[in-house]
């Protein structure tokens, strides 16, 4: 009787396989393997589309025919518009990393499913803090979350990358030299998050403001740390594969 062509294949290092053996979905093996990668496209294509609902002129005030009407509305939508800006950017850098991710994936398990699920989770969530943070920009507490929920997406990536080193997923599996600058780069965002947090007691903006001012010094930081390009037959260092 044939296999059910939804079911994983099994790692055929061994004759025998033992019970409970982690079984894999190969590179290849369509339309199973390109599922995952279109629907976290389709995640991050729906997040980002929802970050713009929420951009509503508010009702004006005075002659809606008058420009001065409506150029008072446009401004009360300022950190919104502020928001909205600093999530899309985040949330297309995060894709475009996944999108190098992904491509040096060989394979992958059921428990990279599982993480990638919980990652996906974090993403889709986003532009609720994201409206939070728009409506209520005095409010610290939207301010906390917005950085909670964006260390959470920066966490489940982190640990793709773990895990699909640790299970041997990647096509070419990086030297423990490029693996660890890779965690490091991928971890800069999740600590930036949090350890901002305080600065949303202050001011919410002013936490917003310190992510546009330390991403590009932590990003330049981890260039400088990048390991050298490989010589001939070694593995190649990935360029922007994570999110800096």
């Amino acid at each position: 009787m044939a296999a059910d062509a939804d079911e994983p294949k099994r790692d055929e290092s061994t004759d025998t396989p033992a019970p409970g053996e982690v079984t894999f979905w190969e590179r290849g093996e369509e339309p199973e393997f390109g599922r995952i990668a279109f629907f976290t496209d389709a995640v991050f294509a729906i997040a980002l589309t929802l970050l713009v609902l929420d951009l509503r002129l508010p009702r004006m005030s005075g002659n809606p025919n008058d420009p001065a009407s409506i150029l008072n509305a446009l401004g009360d939508l300022t950190p919104k518009f502020v928001s909205f800006g600093i999530a899309f950017a985040l949330l297309a850098k995060y894709w475009i990393a996944n999108h190098g991710f992904f491509a040096r994936i060989g394979r992958f398990d059921k428990r990279y499913l599982t993480i990638c699920m919980c990652y996906l989770a974090t993403v889709a969530f986003l532009p609720f803090p994201t409206s939070l943070i728009g409506e209520y920009e005095s409010n610290p507490i939207s301010g906390v979350l917005f950085a909670l929920s964006l260390a959470a997406v920066s966490g489940f990536e982190t640990v793709l990358l773990w895990h699909a080193q640790r299970a041997g997923l990647m096509r070419t599996p990086a030297s423990t030299e490029v693996y660890r600058w890779q965690v490091s780069v991928a971890l800069i965002p999740f600590f930036m998050f949090l350890v901002t947090i305080p600065l949303a007691f202050v001011s919410p903006t002013v936490m917003l403001l310190s992510w546009i001012v330390i991403a590009p010094l932590a990003g330049r930081w981890a260039h400088r740390r990048k390991p050298a390009a490989p010589t001939s037959g070694q593995n190649p260092i990935p360029d922007g594969d994570r999110c800096e």
